[in-house]
This record gives C-alpha cells, structure tokens and sequence, in this order.
C-alpha cells in the first residue's frame, strides 16, 4: 500500500479545486478480461503464447472538475488482474523459456481530458491511467541451455524477489449509458478498455503489455 496516502491525497485535492461548482461522483464495480500482448512480435527466434484471464475491479470517478475552462474526470481504481505467459528465445546454439502464472493488483490514478455527453444518457471518456503495482503472486518455470552445456530448469519464484514492473501507464475509454432514477442520482451500465503504453514485467519477456475489457455497472449522484 506503498503509493495509496500520495493518490488519496491528489484525488482529495482535485476533488476540491472548484470546491463550489456542482459535480458528479460516482462508485463502479465490474469484471475485467486482461490480455497480455507483445509490442515486437516476430523478432528473430521469439515466440510468445498468453491466455487471459478474468479480474475484477472497484473505481470512485469524479466528473465535472472545472480547471479553468476545462472540465476533466478523475478516477481512482483498484484493479486484480493477470494471466498465464509461455515464451521463448533464443539463437546461436542456445534457448530459453519461461512458462508462469501471474496475478497483479494494481492502484490507479485516472485522467480524462475528452469528455462528451450524447443525448444526456451517453458519456463517452478518453485520458490517460497511471498505475502502482501494490500486490503481486507468480509462479512457474524458467529453463534454457546451449550445445555442449547441460539444460537448467528452475522455478521463477525463486529466482526472482520480483516480476512485475512497479508503475505502468497507458490509455483508457469509456462508454456508458445513464439511467436516471431520480434529479441527482443515476445508474450505469458501461463498458472501458484499457491499452497499455508501457511493459509489464521487468523480467524475460520484457516488452509485454497489458490490454484490458471491463464490464461494470456504476452508481453516480450529484453534489
């Protein structure tokens, strides 16, 4: 929980410039579907296989958060995510592999600059998510060998005190339809995608990133 007092105390502060203007917030909870993929996928003897795997995750969002003329969206989330990776390389008489599970949970702060509402029920948010990786479980092999040198083969969790990177980001958008239930509160089914710009891991394969599909319903008043 390394980087949770720093991103409470931003979202506080957000949350309060134009302390007076009316805004909307809003509590989301869903399931996501991770899918691990490769920026430099046929490069020489690479080769890579990933299964996603579904997670959850829990959002407060901020709208309406005037700065200047700008009105911006805030997030803060809590995403469980991961998945399963087989990948190998190699060349020059050697190879090696990895093959591993991995699960992550990760704290992030979201900004939406690209805010439109369509027919007052669809809100349509692009921006950026910045993430800490807060927990992490792996486990799996690693093994390799060259001509003329005996094969090793050893597990990745003990061969490493840590996979994961400590801070990723990338870009998310967001679809959601508002059903009103009364002047200031309202309920919505949406849909986000995430695409990550940065790598996963910090260990073999190191240029994986992470698209992610959320299916959520969110409940939002205004204040």
């Amino acid at each position: 929980m390394k980087y949770l007092k720093q991103i409470l105390i931003v979202l506080f502060l957000l949350y309060n410039i134009s302390f007076f203007a009316q805004k909307k917030v809003g509590v989301i909870a869903g399931l996501n579907q991770n899918q691990f993929f490769d920026l430099n996928q046929d490069e020489g003897h690479y080769n890579s296989s990933y299964q996603s795997e579904l997670g959850y995750t829990l959002r407060i969002g901020i709208e309406d958060v005037k700065v200047d003329w700008l009105k911006l969206r805030f997030t803060l989330g809590f995403d469980k995510y991961g998945g399963n990776i087989d990948v190998s390389d190699g060349g020059q008489g050697g190879s090696y592999k990895t093959t591993a599970e991995i699960d992550k949970s990760i704290l992030s702060l979201g900004l939406f600059p690209l805010n439109f509402n369509i027919w007052e029920r669809i809100d349509l948010n692009f921006g950026l998510e910045f993430s800490a990786l807060i927990d992490e479980k792996y486990r799996g092999k690693r093994s390799g060998g060259n001509i003329g040198t005996p094969s090793w083969d050893e597990n990745i969790e003990d061969s490493y005190s840590s996979y994961s990177e400590k801070a990723i980001w990338g870009f998310r958008g967001r679809l959601a339809y508002d059903l009103t239930i009364d002047d200031r509160l309202s309920f919505s089914p949406q849909y986000s995608y995430y695409l990550g710009m940065s790598n996963e891991f910090k260990e073999f394969p190191k240029e994986t990133r992470s698209m992610r599909y959320y299916f959520s319903i969110g409940i939002q008043w205004e204040i």
